[in-house]
């Protein structure tokens, strides 16, 4: 076991908890795409991971399985193996309110899963089964936001980590340096989700939101 995946539906909450991971025990993780917009945050492997792994990401993978150490690595895929994944869900009304407008795509399409390489929501979440899949940790978005100190809590007591340092979240400041990416939190959907879009979305992901426990 040398990776630990953190695994979630795009804008469900990764590069947050990859912020508390980073100032909580100072470790490094890395993402399977190329993101120079969170170069600010990550350094310039942001960029270079990602580029790196997808050259040859079946090679990648087991060189990474193989490695002595530990790698947090973030995906935005289904399940390739077995190993430990640190699980990330959020409201999918916000999530898909924050990713049009990040994609600039009709969030209509997000609802029904057209013009997203990952999937749909709801199918996303079934094919990881965080409940039943072994080695998994199912953490919330909003309690990150929230209280970000104890998911801190709940990672430490999971991977058995030394006590966590103190977070400071950075949102306001860093949506000042990308605004885009970092557009707002929870219930956004509110101003970003017609009725007839809220309709069609509790028609599509109703019987995950109750799974999740997210009321209308």
């Amino acid at each position: 076991m040398s990776i630990i995946w953190i695994a979630g539906w795009p804008h469900n909450g990764s590069t947050l908890l990859r912020e508390i991971l980073q100032q909580c025990w100072g470790i490094v993780s890395h993402s399977l795409y190329a993101e120079p917009e969170l170069e600010f945050l990550f350094g310039a492997q942001a960029a270079e991971f990602g580029q790196d792994w997808g050259r040859d990401p079946v090679t990648k993978r087991f060189y990474y399985e193989q490695a002595p150490e530990v790698h947090f690595i973030k995906t935005h895929e289904l399940p390739v193996d077995g190993n430990p994944a640190l699980f990330v869900v959020r409201d999918g009304r916000d999530a898909m309110t924050a990713l049009s407008r990040f994609w600039k795509l009709p969030i209509r399409n997000l609802i029904v899963g057209q013009n997203c390489a990952f999937g749909g929501w709801s199918n996303f979440i079934w094919g990881w089964d965080p409940w039943g899949r072994p080695n998994t940790l199912l953490l919330r978005f909003e309690k990150m936001v929230r209280d970000p100190m104890a998911v801190a809590g709940q990672v430490r007591e999971w991977l058995d980590l030394p006590i966590p340092r103190a977070f400071t979240d950075r949102y306001v400041e860093n949506q000042k340096v990308h605004p885009a990416l970092y557009n707002g939190r929870v219930d956004i959907w509110k101003d970003g989700m017609r009725p007839v879009d809220q309709d069609l979305f509790w028609k599509c992901h109703g019987a995950m939101m109750e799974r999740l426990g997210y009321a209308k």
